[in-house]
């Protein structure tokens, strides 16, 4: 079954709204190579999407939505100190030892210094499955490639007018 025909079971007649918008979508549950190289828009969770134009900020999203359910914090803090990575603990009480913490919760901290197949796949196989958290219905859309030319274009407009942003010196 191809990723769209997937998408389209999980969003139903949403999924050409979201397609609307451009970019690809690809369903979290899919093999974490398959995010390689690519940028997120945005991330659909129970249907609604939310912006999130970085992997870290995608990350955060699913966690705090893991996060809101009762039964699902009590054992994600049960977790804390007992997930690792190869050199550090993922999901700590502080983010003391971390490279790049992100904060959850009061308490509650998720290494994300990974490159994104690491950071997913740390995510989906070393916690969510591990809490039971269903993220079978949770679909990233991409940005599209004019999204992506469009914000290369304008970060090298901007790094041109900081360089030539100097005082002229009076003679």
């Amino acid at each position: 079954m191809n990723t769209l025909m997937i998408c389209r079971l999980i969003l139903g007649d949403r999924v050409e709204a979201f397609q609307e918008k451009g970019g690809r979508l690809l369903p979290l549950a899919s093999p974490p190579s398959m995010f390689k190289g690519e940028k997120p828009a945005s991330v659909i969770l129970h249907g609604v999407e939310i912006e999130a134009g970085t992997w870290k900020k995608v990350v955060l999203a699913i966690l705090q939505d893991c996060n809101a359910d009762a039964q699902l914090h009590k054992r994600m803090l049960d977790l804390r100190g007992r997930i690792s990575g190869n050199f550090r603990t993922l999901l700590a009480d502080s983010p003391n030892g971390m490279a790049a913490p992100l904060k959850i919760d009061a308490g509650l901290y998720w290494e994300s210094k990974f490159d994104t197949e690491a950071l997913l796949g740390n995510l989906t196989e070393k916690l969510l499955d591990r809490v039971g958290y269903d993220y079978q219905n949770i679909v990233i859309r991409f940005r599209a490639p004019q999204q992506n030319m469009v914000g290369q274009e304008a970060g090298s407009h901007t790094e041109e007018i900081v360089q030539n942003d100097r005082p002229e010196m009076a003679m």
